[in-house]
């Protein structure tokens, strides 16, 4: 009787102890989850970017230090991406997925000069339409400002770290 009741009580705490051995060892294996992510050569998010990740690809683990992790990718570069970029299981659908959808309704890709114009500021069919719809020029001004403004790498990371964002977080 006294066994039973220790049997009942260790068995289910040993298989969760177990299975978590066991998931680590097959979580060599982690997919990218963010947008946008960038392979770096170091632990930092100012270190040099080796390569840009896409959604959902897949990255073998090869080390883990702190909340980063070293990974290969599938083409075989090397480098650290923080551990809240990726997750043990695969994303479902992806950027292609979502570019095929907006080709769909659009029909046709942006050109080279349009989608050039359109990370300075308002192109010409946007500025078109601004004018016709009657949005004051100072607003259409404002949006140029912003988008002409940029803010480098060490003013990012300080803000990072004054935030404890990312890699800072406690």
């Amino acid at each position: 009787m006294r066994h039973q009741c220790a049997l009942r009580l260790w068995l289910p705490m040993l298989i969760f102890f177990f299975g978590g051995l066991v998931s680590l060892a097959w979580a060599d294996t982690v997919y990218v989850q963010a947008k946008t992510a960038k392979l770096r050569a170091g632990k930092t998010s100012l270190d040099p970017v080796v390569t840009a990740l896409k959604y959902g690809e897949a990255l073998e683990i090869l080390k883990t230090e702190g909340s980063w992790l070293q990974v290969r990718t599938s083409a075989g570069k090397t480098g650290w991406i923080f551990t809240n970029y990726t997750t043990t299981v695969k994303p479902s659908g992806g950027d292609d997925e979502l570019a095929k959808l907006g080709q769909s309704f659009r029909r046709k890709e942006a050109s080279d000069t349009t989608a050039s114009a359109g990370a300075r500021g308002l192109d010409k069919v946007s500025e078109t339409y601004a004018k016709g719809s009657g949005i004051p020029q100072r607003y259409r001004d404002a949006v140029d400002r912003m988008t002409a403004y940029q803010v480098g790498d060490q003013e990012v990371e300080d803000f990072i770290k004054k935030g404890e964002l990312g890699e800072y977080a406690k």
